[in-house]
């Protein structure tokens, strides 16, 4: 009777192995068929997000770095790079188009009350145009200690 219960276990357990492989193998051919690339953006959101820890640190913690400034009229640019904006301050001119210009390997935002750039992946670049003086203070919606601060002046 000892014989028939370990029997019995050992079938149910082949038994959910193979049901297991079965499905994996309906994920790839499903994968293969379509040819959305589906499988090949999953493995690059897990890159991007082993990516993060590297370096000093800031990571997925965002932010990190010195604050720098920089200043424009007319068009300006700020680089997303290494999980900060760069510069972190920048003050304009009214009528001012900034573009941000998105360096690193993750997606960001630039998003405030009154804007935002939408997803920039990498390479990707959104343009904000500031004609009311006033301070814009903004973040990352992805990594929320990003911040930056766009300064119109009068």
């Amino acid at each position: 009777m000892t014989n028939h219960g370990a029997i019995t276990i050992l079938a149910i357990v082949g038994g959910l192995a193979a049901l297991f492989l079965v499905v994996l193998a309906a994920l790839v051919t499903y994968d293969v068929l379509v040819d959305d690339g589906m499988m090949d953006g999953m493995w690059d959101m897990v890159d991007d997000m082993g990516g993060m820890m590297d370096g000093d640190m800031h990571g997925m913690m965002g932010g990190g770095g010195p604050e720098t400034t920089g200043s424009a009229s007319g068009q300006g640019t700020v680089r997303i790079v290494d999980f900060s904006f760069q510069p972190t301050i920048f003050t304009v001119t009214p009528g001012t188009v900034i573009t941000w210009t998105n360096e690193d390997s993750a997606p960001h935002t630039a998003t405030a009350e009154s804007f935002d750039t939408g997803r920039l992946d990498e390479g990707e670049s959104g343009e904000v145009t500031f004609y009311e003086p006033g301070a814009y203070d903004y973040i990352c919606t992805y990594h929320p200690s990003m911040e930056g601060r766009v300064i119109v002046e009068g």
